[in-house]
């Protein structure tokens, strides 16, 4: 997996998709959000190559390491949220 610190490399969606053919992509935004970009159709692929990847491992590990946790009861209490007020809008 390759990342790519936006803030510091300039690339236009045309040059993140020519990488992305060949491996998985991190890109990185200036406001600190990640985004993950892969070819869609290889997912059997995609899991070997990530598992295999020491740059994804260590993205994993550190992300692990996080304290905030969010409980999954409080996750699919909002999901229940969300879906019930598309309902109400549909």
């Amino acid at each position: 997996m390759k990342t790519i610190d936006l803030e510091k490399e300039k690339m236009d969606l045309s040059e993140v998709i020519k990488l992305a053919q060949k491996e998985p992509i991190l890109l990185l935004t200036s406001d600190g959000k990640e985004f993950f970009i892969s070819e869609a159709d290889d997912f059997e692929k995609e899991v070997e190559i990530l598992r295999g990847s020491y740059t994804f491992q260590k993205f994993l590990d550190e992300r692990s390491t996080c304290k905030h946790r969010i409980p999954f009861e409080e996750i699919e209490k909002e999901i229940e949220q969300e879906l019930s007020e598309h309902k109400k809008t549909v």
